[in-house]
């Protein structure tokens, strides 16, 4: 599908077609790369970064998720 920009103020906006269903007030991350493409990435936020106190160990011991401590590749999360 074509869309064209069309001018509001100083800047263009492209129409965002309904179907890609789109939430209003909700956050991309544009960019532009060297050809010309222009992507926008949905942003994420960190649930650990939103509630510092959460103790994810804690809660797996709630929900009854076995951790034999030994870690898979390289993390180091403890």
């Amino acid at each position: 599908m074509k869309v064209k920009p069309i001018k509001q103020g100083t800047s263009l906006m492209f129409t965002i077609p309904s179907e890609f269903k789109v939430l209003e007030n909700s956050e991309y991350e544009s960019q532009k790369d060297e050809n010309g493409v222009i992507t926008f990435t949905p942003v994420h936020t960190n649930i650990f970064e939103e509630n510092k106190d959460y103790d994810f160990k804690s809660a797996m011991k709630k929900m009854n998720i076995a951790d034999n401590g030994l870690p898979v590749g390289n993390e180091n999360v403890w």
